[in-house]
């Protein structure tokens, strides 16, 4: 071992230490004033020059560097696969109960000649001595991505990893493992053995509808083994089936889809239960049902379209917005309506107010409830009653004459955005039917669409959108808008573009904003594995966003157990993640004090069980042989510990390694040292004792 002193102040300063010693000593026993004898005085001032010179010396901060000789035992890695997947089998027992204590003995083994260190992979990859079998999906690709990120510049003589080769997430393993520098060895686990299993393999749903729709279910069904057997597919909810079918199996490798139709008869977060019945024989039931979960609302925006006459415009609107499932429509001639407008979200107004139906009357009742309103402006329409409105636009008309405007979209337009297709749709789109008038808007008006006559873009709104209060307005000054109907067909051979523009500007009128003082953000559905997350904002009575008060939320299961969370605090509102939850149908309540108030918030949701790892229980034992041959490694079965222990002592690359490394040590830390100063110190009080003096 070879060293070396560096100091933390200049060298040279140690002859001021050779000084202070030497002076020290010199006034101490100068002319050998205590009575000793010539020796004894040099002896003894000998000592008191070497501590106070060590001393002073320890000031300048000295440091030891010194090159150290470092043995590295080679490291083995056992990789062990704790997912669901092996406890579904019919040897799970075996795996449960005797394959850890065998696997702990071999560690043992292992552990007289090598550092051995273990880790478990499924969701992650992770250090863990234990073996539960109940992580929910497997990743055999995170192995590599954790070997390469801890053990890069490690001495790791070589990998071993159990599993049944079953992988749901990453990617492949063999490729994963492309830049993996070490051995591999597998030890292949699980059944390869095919048995008779039915697989509910998946059901594709919509995780939203609304009341009163029919919703489509597609359901994917596999069978193996299962020639010439039948299954019965069921869906049922509470207790009650809504459908059944009865399914033959054709083949040994049966794949088959069948679609079918519920109807959405409850409000709220409805759990359906679809199952496939078990053939005589199988022993996997896990992979037979699965429960979804579909969110029933009742919040359809109610649209109410009323025009002076029939007219096609009014159609095209109609079966645009019937397409949208967000939306309910009712479609009137005004000499037949006979409902009250307090019921709708949003009234269209085709060409009314006009000559023979000033309507003042439902006029009235939209501002005094801030019904949210859209004009459509025709030959028909009273212009000087439309005037007479909280629009945002004033039209006078400068004769009696209309012209042909197209639409030419407003780049400074920010309310709600438009599709590519739709703006390049509106190059395309033939001319609506405005008067020729002047017109004015107000300050508050946002112009989505100016008029372009000819070639000339003019400032005259072609779509026009006011907000005056708490009631949102919209104008279409011309009519004609079923020829963009028809023609967005003819370009693109559908009706998205024009279906969206509608959406959009109906969607904007008619949402309602959110006055709410405390307000929750969370999704209805999670799954078991995922963490229910929350987000939420507290407003003062001005509105303003806090975040000093305490907010408290409490989530109920089915039970009425209780579990109660404080959010913590961001910037300027509130976070919480309350962790998983087992499956089942969940209630929350959000409380919070602002001043002398309390507002509370209420919500649902539902935690859905993840059942990947019970799809697939057939081993791939592919998977694991061929991972050990492109890793210079070999693939072994449980029960085969001793020929791989005796495989790893074989390999002449697994060895210590021997490195040298420069360590540096503060020479005030060396306890030699510190006894060193203390001998000297000791020696001669001895000496002075046994003379007589102190």
């Amino acid at each position: 071992m070879n060293f070396d002193i560096t100091f933390g102040y200049p060298v040279w300063l140690i002859i001021i230490c050779l000084l202070l010693g030497g002076g020290y000593t010199a006034i101490l026993y100068y002319k050998d004033r205590a009575g000793f004898g010539k020796m004894t005085s040099l002896a003894l001032g000998i000592l008191r020059f070497l501590v106070v010179f060590f001393l002073a010396v320890l000031l300048l901060a000295p440091m030891i560097e010194r090159l150290v000789n470092i043995k590295e035992d080679p490291m083995i890695l056992f990789v062990q696969d704790n997912t669901g997947s092996l406890a579904f089998i019919p040897d799970s027992t075996y795996y449960v109960n005797d394959y850890p204590a065998e696997v702990g003995t071999f560690r043992e083994e292992l552990g007289r000649d090598y550092d051995i260190r273990t880790y478990t992979f499924g969701e992650s990859f992770s250090r863990d001595d234990t073996f539960s079998f109940d992580e929910k999906f497997t990743d055999m690709s995170a192995i590599f991505d954790g070997l390469q990120t801890l053990y890069s510049n490690r001495n790791v003589g070589a990998v071993i990893i159990a599993s049944d080769g079953i992988y749901n997430r990453g990617i492949n393993p063999v490729y994963a493992s492309a830049k993996n520098k070490f051995p591999v060895y597998t030890i292949a686990l699980g059944d390869t053995t095919p048995h008779k299993d039915v697989i509910l393999a998946d059901v594709l749903h919509n995780r939203i509808t609304y009341l009163g729709n029919k919703f489509p279910l597609r359901v994917h069904i596999e069978a193996r083994e299962c020639s010439g057997e039948s299954s019965t597919l069921t869906v049922a909810r509470d207790e009650e089936i809504l459908f059944s079918k009865d399914v033959s199996f054709t083949s040994d490798h049966h794949f088959q889809t069948v679609d079918l139709t519920l109807e959405a008869d409850e409000t709220g977060m409805q759990r359906y239960h679809v199952s496939l019945s078990p053939v005589e024989g199988e022993i996997n039931l896990a992979n037979n049902y699965k429960d979804i979960f579909i969110e029933v609302l009742d919040s359809r925006q109610k649209i109410l379209l009323l025009s002076n006459s029939p007219h096609p415009d009014v159609g095209a609107i109609k079966q645009s917005l019937e397409d949208n499932e967000n939306y309910e429509v009712k479609s009137y001639v005004i000499d037949e309506f006979d409902a009250n407008v307090e019921q709708f979200n949003l009234v269209i107004l085709h060409q009314l107010p006009s000559f023979e139906y000033p309507i003042s009357a439902v006029l009235k009742k939209l501002d005094d409830n801030n019904i949210p309103r859209l004009f459509i402006i025709g030959t028909q329409t009273n212009i000087s009653a439309f005037n007479n409105t909280v629009s945002g636009i004033t039209i006078e008309p400068r004769s009696g004459q209309f012209n042909e405007a197209l639409p030419h979209f407003n780049h400074n337009f920010a309310l709600f955005s438009i599709s590519r297709d739709l703006k390049e749709l509106l190059s395309l789109l033939p001319p609506l039917h405005p008067y020729f008038a002047s017109y004015e808007t107000g300050g508050a008006a946002r112009i989505f669409l100016n008029q372009k006559i000819g070639n000339v873009v003019t400032d005259d709104p072609l779509v026009v959108f006011t907000d005056h209060g708490n009631t949102k307005t919209g104008v279409i000054t011309g009519e004609g808008i079923w020829r963009w109907r028809l023609h967005n067909y003819l370009h693109k051979q559908n009706h998205n573009a024009f279906d969206g523009m509608i959406s959009k500007k109906v969607q904007y009128l008619s949402i309602l904003e959110d006055k709410s003082q405390l307000r929750i953000f969370s999704e209805n559905i999670f799954y078991e594995n995922e963490p229910v997350k929350f987000s939420a904002e507290v407003y003062n009575h001005s509105f303003e966003l806090i975040n000093d008060p305490e907010l408290h939320l409490t989530i109920y299961n089915e039970e009425g157990v209780d579990y109660p969370f404080v959010f913590s605090r961001t910037s300027n509102a509130y976070i919480l993640d309350a962790g998983t939850f087992p499956p089942g149908d969940y209630s929350y309540e959000a409380v919070v004090t602002v001043g002398d108030d309390r507002f509370k918030h209420h919500g649902e949701l539902s935690v859905a069980p993840l059942n990947i790892e019970k799809l697939q229980t057939i081993a791939n034992h592919q998977i694991m042989h061929s991972l050990a041959a492109e890793n210079d490694g070999k693939l072994f079965y449980p029960g085969q510990w001793s020929e791989l222990l005796d495989e790893l002592k074989q390999r002449e690359d697994i060895k210590p390694v021997l490195y040298s490394q420069k360590q540096f040590v503060d020479a005030i830390s060396l306890s030699g040292i510190f006894f060193l100063i203390l001998l000297l110190v000791t020696i001669e009080w001895f000496v002075r004792r046994r003379s007589g003096t102190y």
